[in-house]
């Protein structure tokens, strides 16, 4: 007769991956929570274990606060506005660094033709 092991080996475990869980199903999570579904429920919807779907409700104010600041994931854009001393800056900026960049190679250019210059004297 058989016995079973004593204790479950690594080589008999299947170890679950990780999942990361969006913001957005968060929210369904505690909002399914506040009407009243079961742990159960809506991790087998989300597929998630029960103990996940209640840690996650146990921090639903932490997470309502989160979501507020939060910047929503369907965003495509980020607009920054600038005023015009900023931008007129940049350019200047700009323009002085591709003036040097000119500069910096006329003069490299100038060194590689002038053999005179490379031997020391």
């Amino acid at each position: 007769m058989l016995k079973r092991p004593a204790t479950k080996t690594l080589s008999n475990v299947a170890k679950r991956s990780r999942v990361a869980v969006t913001l957005d199903v968060i929210l369904d999570i505690v909002k399914r929570h506040e009407h009243g579904e079961g742990t159960s429920l809506i991790g087998r919807a989300h597929r998630l274990t029960p103990s996940a779907v209640h840690s996650i409700v146990k921090s639903a104010d932490k997470i309502k606060e989160m979501a507020g600041s939060a910047t929503p994931l369907t965003a495509t854009k980020v607009t920054r506005f600038r005023d015009a001393e900023m931008e007129s800056l940049e350019q200047m900026l700009s323009t002085w660094i591709d003036d040097q960049t000119q500069c910096l190679k006329h003069s490299e250019e100038s060194e590689a033709d002038d053999p005179s210059l490379l031997s020391p004297q």
